[in-house]
């Protein structure tokens, strides 16, 4: 189940399945741990599958999204309700993995050719999420996407999650370049924050001892 109408959230073995149904569209995400498989991504939208597929590949995951619009399709909708199931779906991980112990808390650092940039999660209830974008990446347009509504994603993925995002796109020449950057460090941080912790069995990040 999900706090968010119209929204369930499904396990099935490691697999972490989200289906988001509203007035404006039928949204799917998938999150899996099983062995790599090529990833299911049909967004509408070419660049943000591109990244999407970064996302899986460095956070060493199976990331699945399906965007069927219902009235309007428009990016930015698309990117914070993919954003909000695959948070979701991250949100429920942590939730089933908190009794065994888990990090709930992560960063990451990554490049892309002349680009880099940094990234942090962290699980605690807490749904924020703060940017730091310059050079390239500050740039109205990538790939033909307004880099606003990548920033949706983001956002969409703090709500979903209840957690705190912190990223910083602050070297880069190439859009492009940048924002996979981005993409590829918040990927590093994910891996980091959803690692089993057996010290950790029973505490979440934060020491309120709640997701809530």
């Amino acid at each position: 189940m999900s706090e968010f109408k119209g929204m369930s959230v499904e396990r099935q073995g490691d697999e972490y399945r989200v289906v988001r149904e509203t007035r404006e569209a039928k949204i799917e995400v998938g999150l899996g741990f099983d062995a790599y498989r090529p990833p299911k991504l049909a967004t509408t939208l070419p660049f943000f599958d591109h990244m999407l597929e970064m996302l899986g590949w460095y956070a060493d995951l199976n990331v699945d999204a399906s965007y069927a619009a219902l009235t309007h399709p428009l990016q930015h909708v698309v990117c914070e309700d993919i954003g909000l199931a695959l948070g979701s779906a991250a949100r429920q991980v942590v939730v089933d993995r908190i009794p065994e112990g888990i990090e709930c808390r992560g960063d990451g650092h990554a490049v892309m050719d002349e680009s880099a940039a940094f990234a942090m999660v962290s699980f605690e209830g807490r749904a924020n999420a703060f940017f730091t974008v310059a050079d390239a990446a500050a740039r109205e347009f990538v790939e033909g996407m307004q880099t606003v509504d990548l920033v949706a994603f983001f956002e969409g993925f703090s709500q979903g999650a209840r957690a705190t995002v912190h990223l910083r796109l602050t070297e880069g020449a190439d859009p492009h370049h940048a924002w996979e950057a981005g993409f590829r460090a918040f990927a590093h941080a994910l891996r980091a924050a959803l690692r089993a912790n057996p010290r950790r069995a029973g505490l979440t990040a934060g020491v309120k001892g709640t997701l809530d």
